[in-house]
């Protein structure tokens, strides 16, 4: 079982579906995988890191978006 922290990289509105959304540099979810492999790059897992991100920001997430150019990926455990 791995722990990542999925992390935004810079503010913005490019990976938010609705662009009247804003997601600020630092903005952080937080999630365990059974993989060791980062789940930013596995297509499977985008749907429920953008879930995640709507849960606790209440920002919708471009799934597209959901990848190593607008968010930074960190194994914590």
């Amino acid at each position: 079982m791995a722990l990542w922290r999925i992390v935004v990289k810079n503010s913005g509105n490019a990976a938010c579906k609705d662009k009247r959304q804003r997601l600020e540099k630092g903005m952080f979810i937080e999630t365990s995988t059974v993989s060791p492999i980062p789940p930013i790059g596995v297509s499977r897992e985008r749907p429920m890191l953008a879930q995640l991100f709507l849960n606790k920001y209440g920002i919708e997430v471009n799934v597209q978006n959901m990848n190593s150019g607008y968010f930074n990926c960190e194994k914590i455990g």
